[in-house]
């Protein structure tokens, strides 16, 4: 795994966050700030970058639309004090992979990455088969989990699949649940639950014949 870049102008808080990272078994390099992000950018092959939103100069938004000119493949984890649907809508739009809310618990921080690495990596193999890009929609572990508990329990409100995917922040499932409901692979009934469609169901199939093909047990 290459290494993961951390941008953050805390010094203390760069080095918590590699000290978590490296007893995890990753590699990471640091920036304080997006010019030197950027620089490090060009002479690292980092497929992961955790960048603060709120940084001297440029801001993690910016920074963000830099780094997806420079390449798009790269996975942007934004840290932010303020969580809310509006910034975190705004910046899954422009290309981040997820966003943490300041301060975060040590286990919510490594089951993220591990996540993210594991995205990449089903990415990679979904480019390899030339798979359907709508069956790499379901390479993200959240949206994955809601298919296999729809799968499992037909019908969900949203505080279940909660529950189901040990899940306390109802703002990044709800970003998730609507990625699928545009996708097709979800509908929404009149009582505001939800359940698979048959795209779904489809694509829920395949997800599990590629697992099998990865020497998974079949379960994703």
């Amino acid at each position: 795994m290459n290494p993961i870049l951390i941008v953050d102008d805390d010094h203390d808080f760069r080095q918590v966050v590699a000290d978590l990272l490296n007893k995890a078994g990753f590699s990471t390099c640091q920036a304080s700030n997006g010019h030197d992000a950027l620089a490090v950018l060009k002479q690292e092959k980092c497929e992961i970058v955790l960048l603060d939103m709120v940084l001297p100069g440029m801001d993690g938004l910016e920074i963000l639309r830099r780094i997806q000119q420079q390449d798009e493949q790269v996975r942007v984890i934004l840290i932010t004090a303020f969580a809310t649907i509006e910034n975190a809508v705004t910046s899954i739009k422009m290309g981040a992979t997820e966003f943490l809310t300041k301060p975060f618990r040590i286990n919510d921080f490594t089951t993220l990455i591990h996540r993210t690495v594991e995205e990449i990596r089903f990415e990679r193999k979904a480019l390899e088969l030339n798979l359907d890009p709508i069956l790499a929609c379901l390479a993200h572990p959240i949206r994955r989990g809601i298919a296999e508990a729809l799968s499992d329990h037909q019908v969900l409100r949203m505080t279940d699949l909660m529950q189901q995917l040990v899940i306390t922040d109802h703002t990044k499932l709800t970003f998730h649940l609507k990625n699928l409901l545009e996708q097709g692979i979800i509908d929404k009934t009149r009582n505001r639950a939800y359940l698979l469609t048959q795209r779904g169901r489809t694509l829920l199939a395949g997800l599990r014949r590629l697992s099998m093909t990865l020497g998974g047990n079949g379960t994703v």
